[in-house]
């Protein structure tokens, strides 16, 4: 039984590592986006797919930083950790961000990351009696990570990041049995605010992520702000994913949730992908509020 749950899951297991509300925290994606939050922030985010369902896909991300005022720049850690049925990864990482000013209200910036990843894999966990799931694997490797970013404070950003330069290979021994994917990963992303009038706030934005052997991930979403306290938006996802989004800002604190659900018309792939539910978490330092962008 336990055999047959890990290859259903491993079927929509292989896809870019990302989350809805990647517009609200992009730190974790891109970590020359915490310029755009120069004063520091700490932000959680929980992602839990196909709840119901025993051994189903769950991440959390922890991204902390704070401002290096003598050179324009930002230091912070970028903590990651996923679990999938018998298989668990973490990671963690220290970034650098530093930025230049190339016009009266634009910056070009740059991060660098290094740290490690850690894998464990209990396959023995399957099914012992089997020879393909008879051996654990625990292994861990270097990582690196490259940004860079294009933005105006509160208007616009644009942005390309590679997180996960992994030195070494991990889970090589279980290749067969394995569902992460340890490969190199690629994000492209953007976003801008736009003032409707003295109340009305919108801010669409989209990220790409690529995984060699794995099919390009495109979201795009949009969200409706009031008065600088609440919004409401949605979220499109290239394998027919929709996100429903909220955001509540109090003070400097900012909290936000998404439900997603899958539009296919095939009901069993609708009542596993109807499950899916983010809570995330901030507080930005310096300003009287968490700030939109």
């Amino acid at each position: 039984m336990s055999g047959l749950l890990l290859s259903i899951i491993t079927a929509r297991a292989q896809q870019a590592p990302t989350y809805n509300q990647y517009a609200n925290q992009p730190t974790a994606l891109n970590p020359t986006a915490s310029l755009l939050r120069p004063d520091g922030e700490v932000a959680l985010l929980g992602r839990k797919q196909w709840v119901g369902l025993e051994g189903a896909p769950t991440a959390y991300w922890m991204t902390a930083h704070a401002p290096w005022r003598r050179f324009s720049a930002t230091i912070g850690i970028n903590v990651r950790h996923e679990s999938l049925t018998v298989e668990d990864a973490t990671e963690l990482s220290a970034f650098l961000a530093k930025s230049i000013r190339i016009s009266e209200n634009e910056y070009l910036a740059m991060s660098m990351s290094i740290g490690m990843s850690y894998y464990n894999g209990n396959f023995s966990r399957v099914d012992p009696a089997d020879p393909a799931f008879r051996s654990d694997i625990r292994e861990h490797t270097a990582l690196m990570g490259f940004g860079v970013l294009l933005y105006r404070p509160e208007g616009y950003y644009v942005g390309l990041s590679m997180p996960r330069l992994a030195l070494s290979d991990l889970g090589s021994g279980g290749e067969i049995n394995r569902q992460y994917n340890f490969s190199n990963q690629y994000h492209l992303m953007g976003g801008a605010l736009f003032r409707l009038d003295q109340s009305f706030d919108v801010k669409p934005a989209f990220l790409a992520s690529y995984i060699p052997g794995v099919p390009l991930q495109a979201d795009l979403s949009a969200m409706m702000y009031v008065q600088k306290t609440a919004g409401l938006g949605l979220n499109a996802r290239s394998n027919r994913d929709l996100s429903a989004m909220v955001e509540l800002m109090i003070g400097p604190l900012k909290v936000g949730y998404s439900y997603q659900f899958n539009s296919n018309d095939n009901p069993l792939k609708r009542r596993i992908d109807n499950a899916t539910h983010e809570v995330g978490l901030s507080y930005r330092f310096g300003d009287v509020k968490a700030g939109l962008l």
